[in-house]
């Protein structure tokens, strides 16, 4: 039986199989380089301060695709410029990568939360939560210690619900400090009899200065305040004096009378003249409608 035949077929398949196998890898990575595009690359180029359409239109150019971010705001670039990137600039990479960019958003806006009369300290942490900065605390005699009376921004004061742009440079807090150990608030003793007025001032420590009507022959007894000053509510500094003028309490009565019929007789007029305007107002209507039916 002749063997060196088949082995020499057996040499020749296996030769011819090996080349088979060469050709499709061959193939093979020839495919996976043009689908690849190996030794194929772009150059990224900076896109820093670059509009967005700008940015887009220079990397569709070069075959390059963009993810977009938009959540980061920096006041030194305008609305819709490129803050960053990545990859970098110069780095070379390969047609239809993706490069990721950073977008500056629209301002941001911070309201200002209701912070009038309530605590420096509530205040404060109030509006480190609402990212809104104090540039400046103003304190000022007032009743309110610690107390946040007013709120300024740019010199304007401003209200609740007032929105500031994210760069805003710090707004302005004033402050009640109280009052001074020395200065209290004058009471209203109008209308009182003179024991009691005093009785009151002098309870406050104020000293008192009083004047009445040669009329009067017990003024302790027979009169009341009608008028004083300062006036009542007003800041005065104690063992200082309150000056009183009393009258008779007939002619007190009497005033105070006389005010109310005043105030009523005001009121009165301003009624009928609401009344003299409604009617006049109903006539022109009247009028007009009678107008329309002949027409």
């Amino acid at each position: 039986m002749n063997y060196s035949k088949y082995f020499i077929i057996f040499i020749i398949n296996f030769l011819i199989a090996i080349l088979i196998l060469y050709k499709i890898t061959q193939l093979a990575l020839k495919w996976v380089d043009i689908y690849t595009k190996h030794g194929s690359y772009v150059v990224v180029p900076d896109l820093r301060g670059f509009s967005l359409p700008q940015s887009r239109s220079r990397l569709k150019k070069l075959g390059l695709k963009y993810d977009i971010n938009t959540s980061r705001y920096d006041p030194n670039f305008k609305m819709n410029q490129i803050i960053s990137f990545s990859p970098e600039a110069g780095d070379h990479v390969k047609e239809g990568r993706h490069v990721y960019i950073q977008v500056n958003s629209k301002s941001s806006q911070y309201i200002l939360p209701n912070i009038i009369n309530k605590n420096k300290q509530i205040a404060i942490k109030l509006l480190h939560a609402n990212h809104i900065s104090v540039k400046e605390i103003i304190y000022i005699n007032e009743m309110d210690k610690d107390t946040v009376l007013k709120v300024l921004y740019k010199n304007k004061s401003i209200q609740f619900g007032y929105r500031f742009p994210s760069n805003q440079d710090g707004i302005t807090l004033i402050i009640g400090k109280g009052y001074e150990k020395n200065n209290l608030i004058v009471p209203n003793v109008i209308g009182m009899s003179l024991h009691s007025a005093m009785y009151i001032l002098k309870n406050q420590l104020f000293h008192i200065n009083f004047y009445y009507d040669h009329v009067i022959t017990n003024p302790y007894k027979d009169a009341k305040v009608y008028r004083q000053k300062p006036d009542p509510g007003s800041i005065h500094e104690k063992n200082k004096s309150v000056e009183l003028w009393l009258t008779s309490k007939e002619l007190f009565d009497h005033l105070i009378q006389t005010q109310t019929e005043e105030k009523d007789s005001k009121k009165q007029t301003k009624e009928i003249q609401t009344e003299e305007k409604d009617s006049k107002k109903q006539t022109k209507e009247i009028q007009t409608e009678e107008k329309i039916e002949s027409d």
